[in-house]
């Protein structure tokens, strides 16, 4: 079986306390990009497993694990109005490619975009949608 590898990635963006917010993002697995001079931050996953965003808890199966939604965490220490985006994208060798792209801001609202949404997209160019194939195998 074939692992999955991503690459992921923060654009930059406010936060109200720096030191508060790169305590959480330790006990996700997330590394802090904090040299800007305009006070932004970016963030990115530190796991060396499979370089996508954590989930779920951190270390994973560890008897003192930390519950936690990415977004949540990030939406709590946003400076208000600002907006973070989490992109992702990986595959498991050709069997499949995956992309994400979220976006959340100070209240918790989000938005979510897959790659794999351009396969509605796609049928609106054709009058035979069933026919379309997925690329994957």
């Amino acid at each position: 079986m074939a692992n999955y590898y991503a690459t992921a990635r923060s654009n930059y963006f406010k936060v109200k306390n720096k030191r508060a917010f790169k305590a959480d993002c330790d006990k996700m697995g997330v590394g802090v990009w904090d040299d800007r001079k305009d006070g932004r931050v970016g963030i990115y996953p530190e796991s060396d497993d499979e370089g996508g965003w954590p989930s779920e808890s951190w270390p994973e199966d560890a008897d003192d694990a930390y519950e936690f939604d990415v977004c949540d965490v990030i939406s709590a220490h946003l400076v208000e109005g600002e907006v973070a985006i989490l992109l992702e994208a990986g595959a498991e060798k050709l069997r499949y490619v995956h992309g994400h792209a979220i976006a959340v801001n100070s209240k918790g609202e989000t938005r979510k975009v897959m790659l794999n949404d351009i396969y509605d997209l796609a049928k609106e160019l054709t009058d035979r949608p069933d026919d379309i194939t997925g690329a994957e195998y």
